[in-house]
């Protein structure tokens, strides 16, 4: 092919560059440059659009030459009787400046395999944990073009999907020719359908919110594979069957490389406070991608203070979740009206508003709940949330909601952030307190059921303290001290113990002090703390003794003997022996 003359003087007399032409047709540069210099033909859309562009006709702009006294087009690639191949200009540019995608190379090879196998896949995960990424990532994969030479159609879905002005374009990039009347969905599939033929393509759905909507696109042939992405679990397994795959947030190491990526400054000087700030994204790649880009522009002056405070305001979850960019038109999310910036809150909130007010409402209550990677029951969440299971099931199926096991639920740590900020019934937590004390107080023996709920039972328990609901506390600490001693948390079991006796002693419940007393002495003395033991048990056995509470009387003052007996006071062990016997003996049981 000869260069392309006739283009390049267009151009060239508005003073146009190739970049201003390739952005107003929607191609690159590199695309532009090809044409003039005659290394290939731009396809029949392109053409099109050249030609409105210029306001020239094909032969105008050198895309038909006269030949033997006739014209004929020039040829669409560079090797004869070859197609050129068809990379669709809507595709998004690869992610990361081409940089790669930290923490999924082995992902990577096992899709390529699965593509290359001529296997189709569905993507679907959380907002924002980079379905989209590697979907563009592998459509641009040299294996996956080598194996489907034609080429890749791109469509971004979304929420409301112009399913038949994606079709339109799909038809000029194969070069269908125009009908002469408005054609149906059915008969737009049929003609794509026949130009695909036995081509091998790669044709992409991004972002699919309606199975009726993707299986629109569902038109190559033999040689064709499809790629989806959608958050929707129960649409991968409709569209793709076994070909279904859940992505997963990046890991703690992997979420610190991307984090390093934009702010190389924090990961090197503070390389805890990165850490913290991967683990409190739940290493979501949009998280991490918008705050390192955020501390990317605060690092730029040098100043060490101005990168400390900025970490210090990514501390509050509001200001996480609103950190935004804006993004260019190929960028933006097919979910997003264009203008919009994208932010973590804009992502979830998208799939929030699809919600009906049900399950909305369940979404907030339940970030009462620690989040990832704690669990929690379905029995905990219903009662929090005061619903029935389905509305559970329509969380889970929006993919806002992750199944953990039979009957156990976890929410990520971004979702949480976000439902917990439009949380507007006091009364969830409330009932978080209710449910926990009544757990403590039904299973207070049950150490394996008590470790699975530990963390609810925290929650609680912080609840029911800075929210001033002073009895549920302590009922609440009292049932779960033991648990915490028998299980080595020493310090913990002592905090909860010391604010409940400190809210108690403003009372006149001179039996609930002298039974938090006693449990601050068991945790003093397993702690190897002697004096401070000794102090809480006669101050508890003075209490206990005044309020006959005869079981905690008899435990201290087992443990008073035993304390007296290390310490060499034999003696005022005896007497606390004697009283002990006494006191059995009262009962007609023995010491054991």
């Amino acid at each position: 092919m000869k260069p392309n003359l006739r283009l390049r003087h267009e151009r060239e007399m508005r003073g146009w560059s190739q970049a201003r032409v390739a952005e107003a047709i929607g191609s690159s540069e590199k695309n532009v440059s090809r044409w003039e210099r005659g290394v290939s033909s731009p396809q029949p859309y392109y053409r099109e659009r050249l030609c409105q562009l210029f306001g020239k006709s094909a032969r105008e702009l050198g895309f038909v030459e006269e030949a033997g006294g006739g014209l004929q087009e020039r040829e669409t690639s560079p090797g004869q009787g070859r197609q050129e191949r068809v990379l669709d200009p809507t595709m998004p540019p690869l992610p990361n400046e081409g940089r790669g995608l930290v923490g999924r190379e082995t992902l990577l090879g096992e899709l390529t395999a699965q593509l290359c196998a001529g296997r189709s896949l569905a993507l679907c995960g959380l907002p924002g944990v980079g379905k989209t990424a590697l979907a563009v990532t592998l459509a641009h994969d040299p294996r996956v073009l080598a194996r489907f030479e034609a080429g890749v159609l791109w469509a971004g879905l979304g929420p409301r999907p112009n399913v038949l002005e994606h079709l339109r374009r799909w038809e000029q990039l194969l070069g269908v020719p125009p009908a002469t009347g408005e054609l149906s969905l059915e008969a737009r599939a049929r003609a794509l359908r026949t130009a695909i033929g036995q081509r091998g393509f790669v044709l992409v759905i991004d972002d699919v919110w309606e199975l009726e909507a993707a299986l629109a696109f569902k038109i190559g042939g033999p040689r064709s594979v499809l790629i989806a992405t959608t958050r929707f679990p129960r649409l991968a397994l409709a569209i793709a069957g076994e070909g279904a795959r859940t992505i997963h947030e990046l890991e703690s190491a992997d979420g610190l490389a991307l984090l390093a990526q934009w702010a190389p400054e924090v990961v090197a000087h503070d390389r805890r406070a990165a850490l913290s700030l991967v683990e409190e994204v739940g290493g979501l790649p949009l998280a991490l991608t918008l705050l390192g880009k955020y501390l990317q522009s605060q690092a730029h002056s040098g100043q060490p203070r101005r990168l400390q405070a900025a970490l210090a305001r990514l501390r509050s979850s509001h200001q996480r979740l609103h950190v935004s960019e804006m993004r260019g038109p190929l960028e933006q999310p097919p979910h997003l009206a264009w203008g919009t910036p994208l932010s973590l809150q804009s992502a979830i909130a998208v799939s929030d508003q699809q919600l009906d007010e049900q399950a909305r409402e369940v979404l907030r209550a339940l970030s009462v709940f620690p989040p990832k990677p704690n669990s929690f029951s379905e029995e905990a969440a219903l009662a929090v949330a005061q619903a029935p299971p389905e509305a559970l099931d329509a969380l889970v199926d929006a993919g806002l909601l992750e199944s953990s096991g039979a009957g156990r639920y976890l929410l990520h740590q971004t979702i949480a952030d976000y439902a917990s900020a439009h949380l507007r019934d006091p009364q969830a937590g409330e009932r978080l307190v209710a449910y926990v004390t009544g757990l403590l107080e039904r299973h207070g023996n049950d150490d394996a059921a008590l470790e699975l709920e530990s963390r609810n039972i925290v929650a609680g328990l912080q609840y029911a303290f800075e929210n001033g609901r002073h009895a549920r506390f302590i009922r609440g600490v009292l049932a779960f001290a033991p648990f915490l001693r028998r299980r080595g948390f020493y310090d913990l079991a002592r905090l909860y113990l010391q604010r409940a006796y400190q809210i108690a002693i403003w009372s006149s419940d001179a039996a609930t002090q002298g039974r938090l007393l006693l449990g601050l002495g068991e945790v003093a003395l397993r702690q190897g703390d002697l004096k401070a033991a000794g102090g809480y048990l006669r101050e508890a056995l003075v209490l206990v003794r005044e309020g006959r509470l005869r079981r905690e009387w008899r435990r201290v003052l087992r443990l008073l003997r035993y304390l007296a007996w290390r310490q060499g006071e034999v003696e005022r062990a005896a007497d606390y022996g004697r009283e002990l016997a006494v006191l059995v003996a009262e009962e007609g049981g023995g010491d054991g």
